[in-house]
């Protein structure tokens, strides 16, 4: 079975600093390890609210961004400076200020072939994360949820790559046909630590609907993550949590 640990906030920006909070926290930890923080960032307004105050006090100065290593969960075949690109995003609301130094920044490359760079980014996390079964270790992974159920760019057309032994794939918007390249289920959960960050009215009933395994909650992706060795954690505002009893 699969277990969640759900945390409700006031409002999006309440959900977003907790986050900010676990990874101020986190990153000192692994900067007294001497270890890389290895976190995979999903795309969003809510992430982006969640970047925009970690370049804000007191995380500016409070995170250990010397071990902060960000990688992406999915992306959209467009160009890094496109208006859909994720990196896009990232990098306007946290990596133009220079506090994560470029070298610890691994972004997955839009503007590449779709099937060479799956490929390329695989083998890439393969050579700078700890393996466990033949997948990538992160260990942190922040995942939103679409209206449909989906999580990074898994849809509930494409339930397959939630079971690949692959670690990165390629996928495709089921409406706008847009190609995407996406970590996959295993490689998901193999993660340390799996955070959703939604927040909203929209989201209210699916994530009822899969925070309390209801009937016909396993068609959407995002239900399947977690796993018997870690524990999915829900970090929602009280309108994305409106309807949990």
């Amino acid at each position: 079975m699969i277990i969640s640990k759900i945390k409700v906030f006031k409002h999006a920006e309440q959900t977003a600093r907790a986050v900010a909070d676990l990874i101020q926290e986190q990153s000192k930890q692994k900067q007294q390890l001497k270890e890389y923080y290895n976190i995979a960032l999903s795309g969003g307004s809510t992430p982006k609210l969640l970047f925009e105050i970690m370049a804000t006090a007191p995380y500016v100065s409070s995170i250990a961004w010397d071990v902060v290593r960000l990688f992406w969960v999915d992306e959209r075949c467009v160009a890094p400076d496109h208006v859909e690109s994720n990196y896009k995003m990232t990098n306007e609301a946290l990596l133009q200020h220079k506090l994560i130094k470029p070298e610890n920044i691994f972004r997955m490359k839009g503007e590449a072939i779709p099937a060479e760079e799956a490929l390329r980014y695989e083998e890439l996390l393969k050579k700078e994360l700890p393996l466990a079964n033949g997948f990538p270790v992160f260990d942190l992974i922040l995942l939103g949820m679409g209206d449909d159920g989906h999580t990074a760019s898994i849809f509930p057309d494409n339930m397959d790559l939630l079971h690949t032994n692959r670690a990165v794939e390629t996928a495709m918007h089921p409406v706008s046909g847009q190609n995407r390249i996406t970590l996959t289920g295993k490689t998901i959960n193999h993660a340390q630590q799996v955070v959703f960050l939604i927040t909203g009215a929209g989201k209210t009933t699916i994530v009822q609907t899969i925070l309390q395994k209801q009937p016909g909650s396993q068609q959407y992706p995002a239900a399947h993550v977690g796993n018997h060795n870690q524990i999915a954690e829900f970090y929602l505002d009280e309108a994305a949590a409106s309807e949990i009893q």
